[in-house]
């Protein structure tokens, strides 16, 4: 079967199973591939914010979220970045990227590097009211 169209660029098989970490590489870009426990695929940079851990590696799915095990650094599968404080207060820490994803026929799709969203319509044809 085909991809999702342009734009899109096969990453990984789908078969990643909830709560597990795949490495991947794309244009020399090292990103993690990870599913939550609730089996939502989700593709990331691979270092952490904070000290550059690879997550592929030092990463584990708790849940819906990404910890990184250097220093419990935890990220939401929209790149949010949080730390649990000594009272149980969620600090927000650095964000990390995120590369839009979908999963279609076993397979892991995310955007190109370079694609850009589609550019705005050209107006230069349209007419003004009183023109």
């Amino acid at each position: 079967m085909g991809g999702p169209g342009p734009g899109w660029i096969r990453l990984c098989d789908a078969d990643i199973l909830p709560g597990t970490t795949v490495e991947a590489t794309l244009a020399d870009e090292d990103l993690v591939v990870w599913r939550t426990a609730g089996g939502v695929p989700c593709v990331m940079d691979a270092r952490c914010p904070h000290q550059w851990t690879h997550l592929a590696f030092e990463g584990v799915v708790d849940g819906e979220e990404l910890l990184c095990l250097t220093h419990f650094w935890r990220f939401t599968t929209d790149g949010a970045g949080w730390k649990e404080n000594a009272d149980g207060r969620r600090d927000r820490k650095g964000d990390i990227g995120v590369r839009g994803c979908l999963e279609m026929d076993g397979t892991i799709w995310t955007r190109q590097p370079e694609s850009q969203p589609d550019p705005s319509p050209d107006r230069s044809s349209d007419r003004s009211a009183g023109g």
